[in-house]
């Protein structure tokens, strides 16, 4: 059976402070005991392995028994995503491209994007649960909403645009996809990115792609991307 996981944002691994909400579910949720171990991850590449030394009421003692150090994917991906209208698709989204791995993920605003309801401390619990849950040592980065235009300012590596227009000549992602680069791929919102758009991201040099034969979801979509990205550029 696998050790507990637990996320705590320390930088120092000989001075680690478990919060109240981690200490309770130690002790009144896992019911651990004295000798018990569980690892520890800041979301920065580092786990530690740690055992309890004592249990109070509402809190425990912890010892470090071993500090591991993991270094990144040879290359990241950034998703820079439209949300949809329905917040609890977008939370899906959240959780899955987490849980397959992503570097970074940006909620891009487009003309047709529908109003963005933002929730800052639901959606970083929702990351932070799915890291731990699919045992990882990096936290995705969550970024604020941004305009495409400003979005597209930035440069990368490799940089691709999935949308639906048919009179735009486009290649499958899988590939195009480019070996052990840090790539970006725009997806558009439920009504897709409006023809300007799509001929000022070609004019930044923007590839487009194709995620499938089908129409996707937004979020659906964005999840396609990052199994293409993890499969083909970090092979196990």
């Amino acid at each position: 059976m696998s050790l507990p996981y637990f996320f705590e944002p320390f930088s120092n691994a000989q001075e680690i402070m478990l919060s109240e909400a981690t200490q309770h579910h130690l002790v009144h949720v896992l019911r651990m005991k004295i000798k018990e171990q569980f690892w520890l991850t800041n979301g920065k590449g580092t786990r530690c392995l740690m055992e309890i030394n004592s249990v109070e009421k509402k809190s425990c003692g912890i010892t470090l028994l071993d500090e591991q150090f993991f270094n990144k994917a040879k290359c990241e991906l950034s998703i820079a995503i439209s949300f949809t209208k329905n917040p609890s698709r977008m939370e899906w989204f959240l959780e899955k491209a987490t849980e397959i791995g992503i570097a970074h993920i940006i909620p891009l605003i487009t003309k047709r994007s529908e109003k963005l309801h933002w929730k800052q401390d639901r959606f970083d619990k929702i990351i932070i649960s799915a890291m731990l849950q699919s045992q990882q040592v990096y936290l995705p980065t969550l970024h604020s909403p941004t305009g495409l235009e400003e979005f597209m300012t930035q440069k990368f590596p490799t940089q691709y645009i999935a949308h639906c227009e048919e009179n735009t000549e486009k290649l499958f992602l899988q590939d195009v996809l480019q070996m052990e680069q840090d790539c970006s791929i725009l997806i558009g919102p439920e009504g897709d990115f409006t023809p300007s758009e799509i001929e000022q991201c070609l004019a930044k040099s923007y590839i487009p792609v194709s995620l499938g034969k089908t129409r996707l979801r937004t979020e659906t979509a964005g999840i396609v991307a990052c199994t293409l990205f993890n499969l083909q550029s970090n092979p196990s």
